[in-house]
């Protein structure tokens, strides 16, 4: 199962903790045999960078409008990724970040396979066919 890894980053400039802290749940993913995608991996985080200022100095624009700040180019570009997923872990934080929210809601729209590290948030969103235990991954 391909997973992505969605909580609370809120720094354009990823610190060391946040990395640690998404690090942790990716080593535990992978531990059970997950395939596992990190937002916050500095390869990831670089490439993001590379095509935000290629994109944005596009002379033919796609849209109409202003083109995205930074973050909300992220946020795009994540979305497109947790597309290709099958499911998503939710680290505890999740809910204190409108990004992870955001991708919350597509989630719960794209039918994606929601794994928690909150026993609480695991009891709440689990499916009928399925129980909080099941669903919940605590690092």
């Amino acid at each position: 199962m391909r997973v992505y890894i969605s909580g609370k980053i809120g720094e354009e400039v990823i610190s060391d903790t946040t990395r640690q802290k998404f690090a942790r749940a990716e080593e535990m993913l992978k531990a059970k045999g997950f395939e596992v995608f990190n937002p916050t991996s500095e390869k990831w985080q670089e490439s993001l960078r590379k095509w935000y200022e290629k994109d944005r100095r596009l002379e033919e624009r796609w849209i109409e409008g202003t083109f995205p700040d930074f973050y909300g180019y992220c946020l795009l570009r994540d979305l497109m990724v947790l597309a290709t997923k099958d499911a998503v872990y939710f680290l505890d934080d999740w809910d204190k970040s409108d990004g992870a929210n955001t991708e919350h809601s597509y989630a719960m729209a794209a039918k994606k396979k929601l794994l928690w590290q909150r026993l609480e948030d695991a009891q709440v969103f689990h499916d009928d066919d399925e129980t909080a235990e099941e669903v919940w991954l605590p690092i």
